[in-house]
């Protein structure tokens, strides 16, 4: 009798261990990156100076992470000048002028490099479980660019979640949702922000099926997308003018806590010299309404992501918290103060996607994030190096910052304690 207990409590003990096995391996930090998938946007791709270039993907927050953990991420390597062509800076100004750089793409570098940062600039959560590339390269240029290769040549058509099943990864980086509120902001039309129970039952799904290959999980959350410099608020528009909003408001259409697009800038000119009737046209413009609902989406967006994150005892990047941040104190890159001003050093040329040094900021967060879940040491990046090194840094400026060298950086919190 005492013989068979005890050999049925070895048994159950046995069953037991193996149950909580993977967790206890998360535990104690066995995070393995040697198969690391990404699925995301832009974000994730490497996308800069409104163009995914080859010369400048290798920059992005996901690769950074990779080099820096000493794994290989094969990239959807695209040809000079870029799809689309890539934006430079003419004249840093005031005021800036852009170009564009001349030629045409041939496409692919390497079509036969099957990608595992399989991040599509432009979708949504729905996109990465739904959109497949067919190679017509009109209904979904990027996606043919990224998911057809060289899956196509063998038959195989497959959405980035597809594909992420497909590969086996250890690991995998998941940041989705950003387009689904900035291109409703982007377009002026907070009417376009995807249904908050649609949201959840796609992203619930992609990381159902994402975590079904094993792989650990590290997701990152939305920004506001007023933190970004490509809207610019009345406020500031006031500011520069050099008249009260109560003036030039009513001339323009504008009110407090609204924002502007781009595209405003010249209107606003036209309509204050009077070459244009006012006030500026709705796609130019968001709303203090519309702010407001798109920030309630971002809101009820990142707590979905958190959740989902929480029980999937996921990695979670707080880029909202860390681009908040970033906008009221800026980033301490050596002796370069970095802001999310435009030409600020932490946003490329299209005012949305970060620089070089903005892209080495987002890999610190991440990687730091990933310490604090797996215990996984992995060295952060020295953005005192990057910065010296990014074009679109500006010069290191006489007037010294005010920062004590015995107090952490500012942001901290979301990149650890690194400079």
């Amino acid at each position: 009798m005492r013989t068979s207990k005890s050999a049925l409590v070895l048994v159950l003990l046995l069953a037991l261990s193996s149950i909580m096995a993977p967790a206890v391996a998360h535990e104690t930090g066995r995070l393995d990156l040697s198969r690391l998938v990404v699925v995301g946007d832009s974000l994730s791709a490497g996308f800069q100076n409104g163009s995914l270039l080859d010369a400048q993907q290798i920059h992005g927050y996901a690769s950074v992470v990779a080099r820096q953990a000493e794994v290989s991420l094969p990239l959807p390597l695209i040809a000079a000048p870029g799809i689309p062509n890539v934006l430079t800076l003419v004249d840093p100004g005031p005021p800036p002028i852009l170009g564009v750089e001349p030629g045409v793409s041939s496409g692919r570098v390497d079509p036969t490099v099957q990608a595992m940062n399989l991040a599509v600039p432009g979708h949504r959560v729905q996109d990465a479980l739904t959109v497949r590339p067919d190679l017509d390269f009109s209904t979904d240029v990027m996606a043919d660019l990224v998911l057809g290769f060289p899956g196509l040549f063998l038959g195989a058509a497959r959405s980035q979640v597809e594909w992420a099943e497909t590969l086996a990864p250890t690991a995998a980086i998941v940041w989705l949702g950003n387009n689904d509120v900035l291109g409703p902001a982007v377009a002026g039309n907070a009417s376009l922000v995807t249904p908050v129970k649609d949201f959840r039952t796609a992203y619930r799904e992609v990381l159902d099926r994402v975590g079904r290959t094993g792989a650990d999980l590290i997701v990152a959350n939305i920004p506001d997308v007023t933190a970004l410099p490509y809207f610019t608020s009345a406020e500031k528009i006031a500011a520069n003018v050099g008249a009260p909003l109560e003036v030039i408001g009513p001339a323009l259409g504008l009110a407090a806590g609204d924002y502007v697009t781009p595209d405003a800038f010249e209107l606003i000119g036209l309509i204050l010299a009077g070459a244009m009737p006012s006030p500026l046209l709705g796609h130019v413009v968001l709303d203090a309404g519309e702010v407001e609902t798109i920030r309630a989406a971002t809101r009820q967006f990142n707590y979905i992501i958190a959740s989902e994150a929480l029980y999937r005892r996921a990695a979670l990047v707080d880029v909202h918290g860390l681009f908040q941040c970033a906008a009221a104190r800026g980033i301490v890159a050596g002796d370069r103060q970095l802001t999310t001003d435009f030409l600020g050093g932490l946003f490329s040329l299209d005012a949305v996607h970060p620089t070089r040094t903005g892209y080495a900021v987002l890999a610190n967060a991440f990687i730091h994030a990933i310490q604090l879940r797996f215990d996984t040491r992995i060295p952060r990046v020295n953005l005192a190096q990057v910065a010296a090194e990014d074009p679109l840094v500006q010069p290191v400026t006489a007037e010294p910052l005010d920062y004590d060298p015995k107090i952490r950086p500012t942001c901290t919190l979301w990149l650890g304690w690194a400079r």
